[in-house]
């Protein structure tokens, strides 16, 4: 019924879902690193190579064709410009040529709309965690289509944060899974770590000068690598976890939702599955294959926005963005 694409960074994804959200194919290719790190017109050449056949794939494998089709949904932003672009332009050449309604989905609002299986699946009023590589940010929501910004990071996202501390430790890039893992032997008391913008009650976030102060405590040898490890995941979930539970109380919130790329970590998982049994509340995380960026998550966005508004579509004018600012924050960018 929906045909989604997702290339807002480096990695590639195709989805398509029925009417009910239900996934009947889908499929991620994750780029491999480039210099360490995602350069961005290597990253949107193999969007362009690899993104026609998977669609190709994705279709067979659920038994449908183009034809089947009723929407079209792609990322438009945030994200990288050029990446962002080829799946932007590949969905609408699609719903150019067959006649059938395109939607522009902002890629922060598809994050949290990976829990989104119907309008009564989840309870409100609830507080949702977006903490990722390129985003970390809370939001107070009434309802699905009542999202509202509380606040986020002034610099680096915690993902950035994990993977640069990875990197910086010779563990790979991207190197958050493999700092998880190598933490689990350390000892997280072992490194006195600062907490920047650590107050509870603030719902921004800072991770430049705790990245910073890792590298220092890193480069006097004093410690090891388990250690280090232990001491910064410990850190940084403790800011997480903290901060989310101080807002889900100060709204009376009855569920807690969490997604993007960090709640892949292990000790994140944990935290909050306890603090929301400690508060009494509905924990929703995503299923660790739709941590990280998918379509399935931009196509129950662009199923939201059409059980909203069933005429809901946008023009073939949509353009990407890098940036996204405002209070409000919508499924459809335009």
């Amino acid at each position: 019924m929906l045909l989604a694409v997702e290339t807002s960074c480096d990695d590639s994804a195709a989805a398509f879902l029925d009417a009910d959200g239900r996934v009947l194919a889908q499929e991620v290719f994750t780029q491999p690193p480039q210099m360490g790190g995602v350069v961005p017109e290597i990253a949107s050449r193999l969007h362009m190579e690899v993104l026609p056949g998977m669609v190709s794939r994705v279709l067979v494998s659920a038994g449908a064709s183009l034809e089947d089709v009723r929407y079209f949904a792609a990322t438009a932003g945030p994200g990288l410009v050029g990446s962002l672009l080829v799946g932007l332009s590949f969905a609408k050449a699609l719903a150019m040529a067959l006649n059938r309604p395109f939607l522009g989905i902002n890629h922060l609002a598809g994050h949290i709309h990976i829990h989104y299986s119907g309008a009564g699946e989840v309870r409100f009023p609830a507080v949702a965690l977006l903490v990722s590589g390129g985003h970390t940010a809370l939001f107070h929501m009434t309802g699905w289509s009542n999202c509202t910004l509380l606040g986020c990071t002034r610099d680096d996202a915690a993902g950035e944060a994990f993977d640069k501390t990875a990197k910086m430790m010779d563990l790979g890039y991207p190197g958050g899974k493999a700092l998880d893992l190598l933490a689990r032997t350390g000892n997280p008391g072992a490194v006195d770590l600062p907490s920047p913008l650590g107050a509870t009650h603030s719902p921004e976030f800072s991770f430049s000068g705790l990245k910073t102060a890792v590298r220092l405590a890193w480069e006097s040898g004093l410690y090891s690598p388990e250690d280090m490890a232990a001491s910064f995941r410990a850190r940084v979930c403790g800011i997480l976890t903290k901060k989310l539970f101080f807002q889900a109380r100060r709204f009376r919130a009855v569920s807690v939702l969490a997604a993007g790329g960090v709640t892949a970590n292990s000790l994140l998982r944990e935290s909050l599955a306890a603090g929301a049994a400690r508060l009494g509340v509905d924990l929703l995380l995503p299923p660790m294959e739709h941590t990280t960026d998918n379509a399935v998550m931009v196509g129950r966005a662009a199923l939201a926005e059409l059980d909203h508004d069933p005429g809901a579509c946008s023009p073939l004018s949509c353009n990407a963005f890098a940036r996204w600012s405002g209070e409000e924050l919508s499924r459809l960018c335009c």
